[in-house]
């Protein structure tokens, strides 16, 4: 039996997890997943696979910002989210979490500035993989969105947020991939391909470490 590796793609809706998936797949033309602009279109979790990609990509349904999403449903994939990651952690050489920029001043104002007994999303879901060993990559997207001082703005209010977390972030450029202790992120723009180099790269480097 052929059993590959997994690639772990996972984030809030909207944040472009599915865009992302298309750029790493040898050929894209025959994926089938919905690349659209509405949010929570990942609903199932179904590993791809292509003849020449040696891992699995396991595509989470997107949680959070859906407005047309009831709690309820919020909550079920979430649970689904949960009890996949605690079944296949093992499974899984590599995690990319996909934040919106767009979107993370909105949530550290609601769940941190506001009302500090919160924790935001995002942080939940790297500790929640921290716990099960997974090494990950924090992606940034959507870079292409805003202005190169909004950009510089909202990157480092997310940092120093963080770091009240006692989550230590650093940028891919300066990540130790035998030693570091911190989580490496990028800075990233599915729709211009910025640093898609830089994101194969982590991946393949990762790749190997574990094969």
């Amino acid at each position: 039996m052929n059993k590959k590796p997994s690639l772990l793609i996972i984030g809030n809706s909207n944040a472009g997890k599915s865009s992302i998936t298309k750029l790493l797949l040898p050929n894209p033309k025959v994926f089938k997943g919905r690349i659209g602009k509405s949010p929570g279109s990942t609903l199932l979790i179904k590993p791809i696979t292509q003849n020449n990609l040696p891992y699995k990509i396991v595509d989470l349904p997107g949680f959070g910002y859906t407005k047309h999403s009831s709690h309820r449903r919020e909550e079920h994939i979430k649970k689904q989210i949960v009890i996949h990651i605690e079944k296949h952690y093992e499974d899984y050489f590599f995690g990319l979490v996909v934040l919106n920029i767009l979107r993370i001043e909105d949530e550290l104002n609601k769940y941190f500035i506001k009302d500090k007994r919160t924790i935001p999303l995002s942080f939940e879901l790297i500790y929640f993989l921290n716990e099960y060993k997974i090494p990950i990559l924090i992606i940034i997207n959507k870079i292409d969105k805003v202005s190169i001082f909004d950009k510089k703005k909202i990157i480092n209010l997310f940092l120093r947020t963080t770091k009240e977390y006692n989550i230590n972030l650093i940028p891919i450029s300066k990540y130790d991939y035998e030693n570091s202790v911190e989580i490496p992120y990028l800075e990233f723009s599915a729709l211009k391909r910025i640093n898609l180099k830089e994101l194969k790269l982590a991946i393949q480097r990762n790749f190997e470490k574990n094969a």
